[in-house]
């Protein structure tokens, strides 16, 4: 049997549908994106979930009305592999998460995550404003 493959709309309605589970604390609605062994990783060494028996505790962690905003999607179709910029966190707090996450698909569903986060302000165009912040720059960053 062939393997389900998705394109840029496919690959959208994943990204929304985790969103949407995790918005409405819906646990089966956010797994139901990823493939049963995919593995959801922060690395280096942040956090690593494989599977849906540790997706799933995790997934329930989050707290119902945390919203995940996707500001940029990029997917290749034959690769299947793409990407999505996003902020994630609760509306009412004044510092949340803004990052990439990096995804492999495997037969129309998420096998990989790969999540690279920072803290900053909650709205966007702040966290992205060049004008008043001490940028930490140096040859040094490199070695």
């Amino acid at each position: 049997m062939a393997e389900a493959r998705v394109d840029l709309a496919g690959f959208k309605r994943l990204l929304v549908e985790v969103a949407e589970g995790w918005l409405l604390g819906d646990v089966d609605r956010a797994l139901a994106s990823f493939a049963p062994d995919a593995v959801y990783m922060e690395p280096p060494d942040r956090q690593l979930f494989v599977g849906h028996a540790d997706l799933r505790p995790y997934f329930a962690a989050v707290e119902r009305g945390t919203r995940m905003t996707w500001h940029g999607v990029w997917f290749d179709d034959v690769s299947q592999s793409g990407a999505a910029e996003f902020s994630f966190g609760d509306d009412g707090r004044p510092v949340i998460d803004h990052g990439v996450a990096v995804l492999e698909l495997r037969d129309g569903r998420i096998a990989s995550w790969q999540e690279y986060v920072v803290k900053g302000p909650r709205e966007r165009a702040e966290f992205l404003a060049t004008e008043g912040k001490a940028w930490q720059w140096h040859g040094g960053l490199y070695r």
